[in-house]
């Protein structure tokens, strides 16, 4: 099971404008980038997940790729979380 799923799958719907339904549907592994992910669509995603996670994504991870699977952007939101520093 994806660690963050729960999170990215509303965030994925709204920044797609589909339902969570329908995301969820596709599966973790479906390719986003062939109907639905354009370039301007990713920034908005990336954006929406540091928002809603508190994180700061480097340039260098805005790539198309990183984000073109529900699997790929729970690796992504992992990635960063981890190299966030605890908080306590």
């Amino acid at each position: 099971m994806l660690e963050n799923k729960e999170h990215i799958v509303p965030i994925l719907a709204k920044t797609l404008g589909l339902e969570p339904e329908l995301i969820e549907a596709f599966g973790d592994d479906a390719d986003l980038t062939e109907q639905y992910l354009s370039s301007v669509l990713v920034v908005e995603l990336v954006v929406e997940l540091e928002r809603h996670f508190g994180l700061m994504i480097d340039d260098d991870d805005l790539l198309t790729e990183n984000v073109s699977t529900i699997r790929k952007i729970d690796g992504l939101v992992a990635k960063y979380m981890e190299l966030q520093p605890s908080e306590g």
